[in-house]
């Protein structure tokens, strides 16, 4: 095999909690992640030599080793190359991204494309590795890449990297809303370090809600996340977003990860659709989406 492409899925954070800060200046966080199938294309094509080479149709992405995809595919070299087996293998590779999945979004955009880009690189170089041990090599690469690299529904605790898979989230339709603003993750966790009176969401009764097949509703009410109260603060859009699905007949209405981006939970397709017309008109500067769980 020469060449491959990749699926890379965005996700939403289900429930999020920032417990504390750590000694080694990240967050211990309890999550519950969820992919979706709004998605980025990955194409890796095999290289004679051990060059990363990236090209992606949005001119704005860096190219070299700012990226999150080209961090990957040197952090799998470098582990791979510690095997016996494949000491001596080049590993080179030209990378391509199509996105569809928006930047900065609380949507693991750049994590996902560099997820791709290990599970790409095992299928492609056959190095036969386990989910662990491409979950370790995401570790390397950021606090979500190891989630992406197995997707689906998930428990992910530590600084992000400590991943457990749970049950299925139900069947649903999402409506995601990513206004023009924007939002940095690190501000937004100097802001909620500084919010005393921000409420820890019951991610463990979320999980047990989710794991014992509760309905939709149930498991809606003990979704929540931390950041929400601080980044509705300094963007109001982000909270006026929230109204509007939960008006327009939202199970639940909630930002992923540190935002901007809101997601609704709509039961039916046809509701799903009538927000979405709703939402591009009201969020002209907005990127409206609607999209599907991936199991």
């Amino acid at each position: 095999m020469d060449k491959i492409e990749i699926r890379a899925n965005a996700k939403i954070n289900l429930g999020l909690d920032v417990c504390y800060p750590r000694e080694d200046g990240y967050h211990e966080v309890k999550m519950v992640m969820h992919s979706l199938d709004l998605s980025d294309r990955v194409t890796l094509e095999r290289r004679s030599d051990d060059e990363i080479h990236l090209i992606a149709d949005d001119p704005a992405l860096p190219t070299d080793h700012r990226n999150l995809a080209v961090k990957a595919a040197n952090a799998f070299i470098s582990k791979v190359k510690e095997k016996k087996d494949f000491s001596n293998v080049k590993f080179g590779v030209n990378i391509s991204i199509e996105k569809n999945i928006p930047k900065e979004a609380g949507l693991a955009g750049g994590s996902t494309d560099a997820a791709a880009v290990i599970n790409g690189m095992d299928e492609l170089f056959s190095t036969d590795l386990s989910a662990e041990e491409r979950m370790d090599i995401g570790a390397l690469t950021g606090s979500d890449v190891p989630y992406c690299v197995v997707g689906g529904t998930a428990l992910a605790t530590g600084r992000g990297e400590k991943i457990r898979g749970i049950r299925n989230f139900p069947d649903a339709v999402f409506v995601l809303v990513k206004p023009k603003v924007g939002v940095s993750t690190g501000q937004a966790y100097n802001a909620i370090d500084s919010d005393t009176g921000r409420k820890h969401p019951d991610i463990d009764g979320l999980v047990a809600a989710i794991e014992e097949g509760q309905g939709l509703n149930e498991i809606a009410g003990l979704m929540e996340n931390s950041f929400e109260r601080v980044i509705i603060k300094s963007n109001p859009v982000v909270g006026e977003i929230k109204k509007d699905m939960e008006s327009g007949g939202a199970v639940k209405a909630l930002m992923s990860g540190s935002g901007p981006t809101v997601y609704g939970i709509f039961p039916d397709e046809r509701a799903a659709k009538k927000i979405v017309e709703i939402m591009t008109l009201k969020y002209r500067d907005a990127e409206v989406f609607m999209a599907r769980s991936v199991q």
